[in-house]
């Protein structure tokens, strides 16, 4: 400060705050006389301090304030409809075209033109393929369409184009969960203590039967061919159970089945408690399991 203010000419410097009567001291140096210093440190200094309020104070004010940019989105230089309208115009005339030579069409809202059958298609194109429409969902084609366009059924129309669109079928994540790890079936020890069994139906009749029960050992592959006349009972296929396979192999450790009503029953899964078999359900609609 001392080399802004030593200077020989007079200084004026102002400021937005009344100048203080008094001035702080700078602490004088070792060994010399406090009071000799206080009468004559300001003294040296040719300048004087005046007042100017902050409304006409504003470019130092501005200098001492620390700059923080404000963001600034620049405006279009066209609007939104001039660019809509630019694209719409090609198949407006091809609308336009067809309607002139019709004389009669039904009502439609005010600021719409009425497609023919003919053109939907080609409407439901630009809407959904267009570049101002980068191939949306059917909520963002209708809403597009909507704003020139217009005609009875078009939300069909605009679903079922939707849903046959082969580059959205080829680009749309998925929106289900991912499928679980693999967990396949425990390998049996030994035989016939892990079985498989299923029904086999619609067969022609034969000595009376139509159905076939079949058991499988899972360890040896060896299996029981049963014949039946029809589908049993969840009673009736654990009494078939234990006349032809329990009698000859021993009780099972687990019993793999499908989940038919026979084996989705209380009487069935009693049945095994009963055994000390566990039951073992694949998965639905899938058959390789089993």
């Amino acid at each position: 400060m001392a080399s802004l203010v030593g200077g020989s000419r007079a200084a004026v410097y102002r400021m937005d705050r009344t100048p203080p009567r008094t001035w702080p001291i700078p602490a004088p140096p070792r060994g010399s006389t406090p009071g000799k210093l206080d009468g004559v440190f300001f003294d040296r200094f040719n300048f004087t301090i005046t007042y100017r309020p902050r409304s006409r104070n504003v470019k130092p004010d501005a200098l001492s304030r620390k700059y923080s940019p404000s963001e600034h989105t620049p405006s279009s230089i066209l609007p939104s409809t001039c660019i809509i309208g630019a694209l719409t115009w090609d198949i407006e005339n091809k609308v336009l075209q067809a309607l002139s030579n019709i004389t009669d069409h039904p009502p439609v809202p005010r600021g719409t033109l009425f497609v023919l059958a003919e053109l939907r298609s080609e409407v439901i194109t630009w809407g959904h393929t267009s570049r101002l429409a980068c191939h949306g969902g059917v909520h963002r084609t209708l809403s597009l369409i909507r704003r020139r366009f217009h005609w009875p059924a078009m939300v069909k129309d605009v679903r079922e184009y939707v849903a046959a669109c082969s580059t959205c079928a080829r680009s749309k994540s998925s929106s289900s969960a991912p499928a679980g790890l693999l967990h396949p079936l425990p390998t049996p020890d030994r035989p016939w203590s892990h079985l498989a069994m299923d029904f086999v139906t619609g067969l022609p009749l034969s000595h009376g039967n139509t159905v076939i029960l079949t058991v499988v050992d899972r360890f040896s592959k060896m299996a029981h061919f049963i014949p039946l006349p029809q589908l049993p009972t969840a009673s009736e296929t654990a009494n078939l159970m234990v006349n032809h396979v329990f009698r000859h192999n021993g009780i099972p450790v687990d019993i793999v089945s499908d989940r038919g009503p026979q084996f989705t029953s209380q009487v069935w899964k009693a049945f095994c408690s009963a055994l000390g078999a566990t039951v073992s359900l694949t998965s639905g609609y899938h058959p390789q399991s089993n």
